[in-house]
């Protein structure tokens, strides 16, 4: 970070409140440095300086500590040499130094001053409940906004993907608008390493992003100040409200609507570091997100089924009907991971949409229309079949007369040259 660069964000960090200690801190340098910068005694226009070698590779040094600034200076030098960088470690070390406070000072600074710029991403774990009347995984889906620290509760049994993706579209619905980014812990659902090992967002999580038009990033290894407002909601979520849940009987829907009344209770409630309420930030928050689209997001699971010879398609043990012109067709259902219903894509005609049955009954659901149909083939298949079975009556023929004949009859047809060739001809 150059002199003028310096002088800049010191002027910034001073209006907005900060000491010249704590600018000096964030910043690298003395506190005698930043009340120079501060008093207007520094030279901004300093002579040229020489090239050095390190110039060509400050990019991929600014690249490697972006993504881990504590990044082995060791190693850092190995693989630069290899890139053909010849000078020395020890400027190597002054530079990354640099580079480093100056990422984790425009994360602080960013992520403490800026309304509508970010929210954050966390799951919290409860084990094993009985919800709902049966056993299984419970989850919190949470998403805080970094200025207000208003945050998005989902209770679910997944963690799934598409189970994220819808979390995420109520969540926007709940805020009334979008940050302009999100970060993401280790979740494989959202990032994922490419073939160069460099981490990328799944391709269904960008195109959630491009729909709703934020940026994905995926937190920084060993930088705890980066996502520690959704840390601290999610233990606080663990500590104050899943305390009031023991001995009740659970369910998602009793869950879902008992933390939104937890969540307007803390809302309410000031903030210690900022002594006033999450809610009085939102207020101001709020205008800065930008708008959610019209048409939500489409967060469903594709599942290909194929109708069998009895018409029906099986999902998660039960059979739903299909009309019979469909029987050894492969379909597509489409499941929410949030809501028990599907929609079944029929080729030529209107999706149909059902309630999904309880997973693993073993039941069937079947429509009046797809029950007439089936049984009007059963009847014409049946027709069909007897009439095939049904024996052949016993067809006496007629004695049949065999003339024989002249071979010169036979040369005639056979193009031979006999007399009677003109008279055919």
């Amino acid at each position: 970070m150059d002199k003028e660069h310096r002088m800049m964000k010191a002027e910034i960090l001073q209006g907005e409140g900060f000491k010249q200690r704590e600018i000096a801190e964030m910043l690298g340098v003395t506190d005698r440095t930043v009340r120079n910068y501060l008093s207007g005694h520094q030279d901004l226009h300093p002579r040229p300086r020489r090239p050095s070698k390190l110039d060509p590779f400050k990019p991929v040094i600014d690249a490697i500590l972006e993504e881990n600034p504590t990044y082995n200076r060791s190693i850092l030098i190995e693989r630069l040499a290899k890139m053909g960088y010849s000078g020395k470690l020890s400027i190597l070390r002054d530079y990354a130094a640099e580079v480093a406070r100056r990422i984790q000072t425009q994360a602080v600074i960013r992520f403490e001053t800026e309304m509508g710029w970010q929210a954050q991403v966390d799951w919290k774990e409860f084990g094993k409940q009985t919800v709902d009347g049966r056993e299984t995984k419970l989850y919190a889906f949470v998403m805080v906004l970094g200025y207000s620290r208003k945050a998005f509760v989902c209770f679910t049994t997944s963690m799934d993907q598409a189970t994220m993706l819808a979390c995420h579209v109520l969540a926007f619905a709940y805020f009334g608008g979008i940050p302009h980014e999100i970060l993401y812990d280790n979740m494989r659902t959202a990032f994922g390493p490419d073939a160069e090992g460099i981490w990328q967002p799944t391709k269904r999580l960008l195109s959630l992003a491009a729909h709703y038009g934020f940026t994905p990033r995926r937190c920084k290894i060993r930088r705890p100040e980066t996502k520690g407002k959704v840390e601290r909601t999610v233990g606080y979520l663990g500590n104050n409200f899943w305390p009031r849940m023991e001995w009740q009987e659970l369910s998602l829907e009793g869950l879902n609507g008992d933390v939104q009344g937890w969540l307007a209770a803390i809302g309410d409630k000031p903030l210690a570091d900022f002594g006033e309420s999450r809610a009085t930030r939102f207020a101001r928050e709020q205008p800065t997100l930008h708008g959610v689209p019209s048409v939500a997001f489409d967060v469903r699971t594709p599942v290909p089924l194929t109708v069998n010879r009895e018409s029906w398609i099986q999902y998660e043990t039960n059979r739903y009907s299909v009309p019979p012109e469909y029987i050894g067709t492969l379909l597509t259902l489409l499941v929410h991971p949030l809501r028990r219903e599907a929609e079944l894509e029929l080729p030529g005609r209107q999706s149909r949409r059902f309630e999904l049955l309880a997973p693993g009954a073993r039941e069937r659901s079947i429509t009046e229309s797809d029950r007439k149909e089936l049984q009007e083939r059963w009847n014409r298949d049946r027709s069909y079949s007897a009439r095939l079975r049904r024996p052949r009556k016993h067809v006496q023929t007629a004695e049949i007369e065999v003339l024989t004949r002249s071979p010169s009859v036979y040369e005639t047809f056979c193009g031979g040259t006999t007399a009677s060739d003109g008279a055919l001809s």
